[in-house]
């Protein structure tokens, strides 16, 4: 097999696991917070990087999936799906705005642990993981639309957009489609503040009145994120809310 077909090939594997090697990650990220005892960053310094990170993640894949042509690969996970290329709108000054998307909200939930190696390993691990997945999918794109796919290769940059390429989207914006989409993301970004505001509260007040105090809040703020993410799913599955974007 050669170097072209292994990598293909490594990243369509990775692309069926894109969904799992996060979470992977997230668990051993938090048991490193528990038990690492390095010097970590200032709360105060790295909160609003980290929450611009996760906010401007979610935005841009919100405008991504909003104006996205039905016949992608979205959720497909077992193999790649195109039968349009995705030239405008997001995908206009960026080739993968998507995988972009991932990596600053993943970044920027790694940052708000404050630990300064782990921070620059996961932006090291995720890079390289979903450079992975471009690859494959632009052999796949490259031999679905041949010349197509060559000249919007050429003009836009696969991972570092360019705004001044931006043309408006042949699809019209709906934000059904955003929430049919996205809710599962927003529902796991919610549960990792949950989780990573928990751990910290833990590590700097052990057993503490002040931490006791939080457990209510953190009851409430979990039912919400269940009620959330059920509510939506059923509305999805249960309902001809979203029937027609199907």
């Amino acid at each position: 097999m050669s170097l072209t077909n292994s990598l293909e090939h490594l990243g369509n594997q990775l692309f069926k696991y894109r969904g799992f090697v996060p979470v992977l990650f997230a668990i051993v990220a938090f048991s490193i917070q528990i038990i690492d005892t390095t010097e970590r960053l200032s709360y105060g310094l790295v909160k609003e990087i980290a929450f611009f990170l996760v906010v401007l993640g979610h935005l841009i894949r919100a405008l991504t999936v909003g104006h996205r042509s039905m016949q992608t690969s979205g959720r497909n996970r077992s193999h790649q799906v195109a039968e349009v290329l995705n030239t405008s709108g997001m995908y206009s000054v960026v080739r993968h705005p998507l995988y972009l998307a991932n990596i600053l909200i993943w970044i920027g939930w790694t940052t708000l642990l404050c630990i300064p190696w782990l921070i620059a390993l996961a932006t090291f691990v995720f890079v390289v993981y979903y450079l992975f997945i471009m690859y494959a999918e632009e052999q796949f794109l490259r031999r679905k639309f041949g010349q197509e796919y060559e000249r919007w290769h050429l003009r836009t940059p696969r991972l570092i957009p360019n705004p001044f390429l931006y043309t408006s989207s042949s699809n019209d914006f709906s934000w059904r489609i955003v929430f049919k989409n996205e809710y599962p993301g927003w529902t796991a970004s919610l549960t990792i503040a949950l989780c990573i505001f928990s751990l910290l509260v833990n590590k700097i007040y052990p057993f503490s009145e002040f931490y006791r105090s939080y457990v209510i809040g953190w009851l409430i703020y979990g039912s919400g994120i269940a009620i959330f993410g059920l509510t939506f799913r059923f509305l999805k599955h249960r309902t001809k809310l979203f029937h027609e974007m199907d």
